[in-house]
């Protein structure tokens, strides 16, 4: 045996690579956060073979290897003799080694008789299966070091579901891993490594399986280096809540306060039939839910309306408060704010981009200031609608470049992509007016807020809209004490804008 055996700790935060040869395992490797206990290299998607005793020379940390066959999720497709070879050789090496149970290798006593640095692996890409439980058991019992099942999530309800299965093995012989995989599956992987997961397995640079996770992340939004069951859920529902700086800001904002609470990424792609408020069999209440694109006009619905949801038809916040769920929206105040600090709109004309929820909540805050507001959207007759219904003008599409308002107001999701242009035509901007983006990026500026500066506009960005209505989002969720300066200080890159 290898005499650079190492000993994984658990429960271990596991760095996971799929490098296509050993230059770029080498590379991947540089990038793995100081948090992991352990890299697991992801050989079975390798574009050549590389020897895993050379792996073990590139980090002094346990490394585990896998080969995922293609049943189980991954591109493994040599023989039973050739899979039992490899893992065998890289055990002998001195690697931890993830072992299918469907390959019956661990049945055989014979095979790796000290199972040290085994993890048994079983997977079930359409949905946990009824006894996992059972299964997990049966597993332990072939001796070991971790029994891991993964089960597929299509929609919010089976992940959160299947991340809530890793409390029932608690107490249970041997240490065990339960968590979903499938597009759907971030919250469970993060309830799962709260719940005592023995292996928490992140990604660097790229994902090694769907819906999995960066571990940097997992370690610095999610905190699962430190788990603890929640007594309170929270979270983001939306179409991909994975841009969203929300679960980063109120998970600090409640490990500040010692709050045991988590807030959790929600995705949901189709409001009215998973109806995320309604989830019932979790290990925790849902207390409350931020609301992104595009079920914010749903969101209206599903609760009690406030007043600026009831003038807006939409809302960005569901909470439940004296056993009845309320509809809120702080999208209103996070537009109003920064507004307000440029001066009183009173004589001054606007013109709203979009005509989803939150170009709903613009027409609103800007109305409420004073402006004259306009609306326009890609879809004329969807600006028509809005605007009969909120009581402002509507413009078509191809006449904003000749408008020449005070104010514009990007409510479209135009700037969340690299190759974007911006929302706001650069013919406009000509007039230094005040721009007003309601995108933000966690990477820097975007293309609307950079046109803005080039032509010397004054400006908000995105991140201030995000930070003022976060504020009172967070009051909301109950943490009564939270300050701008505070939720701003979470944030990346500019929070206020500039002037020309």
């Amino acid at each position: 045996m290898s005499d650079r055996v190492r000993v994984l700790e658990l429960p271990a935060h596991v760095a996971s690579l799929a490098p296509r040869d050993f230059a770029e395992a080498r590379r991947l490797a540089s990038l793995v956060p100081a948090g992991a206990g352990a890299i697991e290299y992801r050989l079975d998607l390798a574009a050549e073979k590389i020897p895993v005793s050379s792996l073990l020379g590139l980090d002094p940390r346990p490394v585990l290897v896998t080969w995922r066959s293609a049943r189980e999720g991954g591109r493994f497709n040599g023989s039973a003799e050739e899979y039992r070879v490899l893992v065998q050789e890289a055990y002998d090496a001195g690697a931890h080694v993830d072992v299918e149970q469907a390959s019956k290798l661990l049945s055989d006593r014979a095979f790796l008789p000290d199972r040290a640095r085994v993890i048994a692996s079983a997977h079930f890409p359409f949905g946990a299966p009824p006894d996992a439980a059972e299964l997990v058991d049966a597993m332990a019992s072939s001796g070991p070091l971790v029994s891991k099942l993964v089960a597929g999530a299509g929609d919010l309800a089976s992940s959160l579901a299947i991340g809530g299965l890793q409390a029932t093995v608690r107490g249970r012989p041997g240490a065990a891993a339960i968590f979903p995989m499938g597009p759907a599956s971030a919250p469970g992987r993060v309830l799962s490594a709260h719940l005592g997961s023995a292996l928490v397995i992140g990604s660097v640079e790229a994902t090694t399986a769907r819906g999995q996770l960066a571990l940097s992340e997992l370690l610095e939004v999610y905190d699962t280096a430190h788990p603890r069951r929640p007594e309170a859920l929270f979270g983001i529902v939306a179409a991909d809540p994975a841009p969203s700086l929300s679960p980063r800001v109120h998970n600090a904002l409640f490990r500040s306060r010692d709050l045991p609470w988590l807030y959790l990424p929600l995705p949901v792609h189709d409001f009215e039939r998973e109806r995320p408020h309604e989830l019932e069999g979790l290990p925790a209440p849902i207390r409350a839910f931020s609301v992104t694109r595009p079920w914010k006009e749903a969101a209206a619905r599903a609760g009690i309306p406030s007043e600026d949801v009831r003038a807006s038809g939409a809302a960005n916040t569901l909470r439940f408060f004296r056993a009845r769920w309320r509809a809120e929206n702080t999208d209103v105040d996070g537009i109003f704010d920064p507004l307000a600090d440029h001066d009183t709109g009173e004589g001054r004309s606007a013109v709203v981009l979009g005509a989803g929820g939150t170009a709903r909540a613009a027409i609103l805050a800007a109305k409420r200031i004073g402006y004259e507001v306009s609306v326009a959207s890609r879809r004329d007759e969807a600006a028509d609608a809005l605007g009969a219904e909120m009581k402002v003008d509507s413009i078509a599409w191809s006449d904003v470049p000749e408008t020449e308002a005070d104010l514009y107001v990007n409510a479209t999701p135009v700037g969340s992509s690299d190759d974007d242009p911006s929302a706001i035509p650069e013919r406009v901007l000509d007039h230094r007016p005040l721009v007003f983006d309601c995108v933000y990026r966690r990477d820097g500026e975007t293309p609307t807020v950079a046109a803005a500066r080039r032509f010397r506009c004054p400006f908000v960005p995105g991140l201030a809209m995000f930070a003022a209505q976060a504020v009172r989002q967070a009051r909301f969720f109950g943490v009564e004490d939270a300050r701008l300066d505070e939720v701003s200080a979470l944030l990346p890159g500019h929070v206020d804008g500039a002037g020309a």
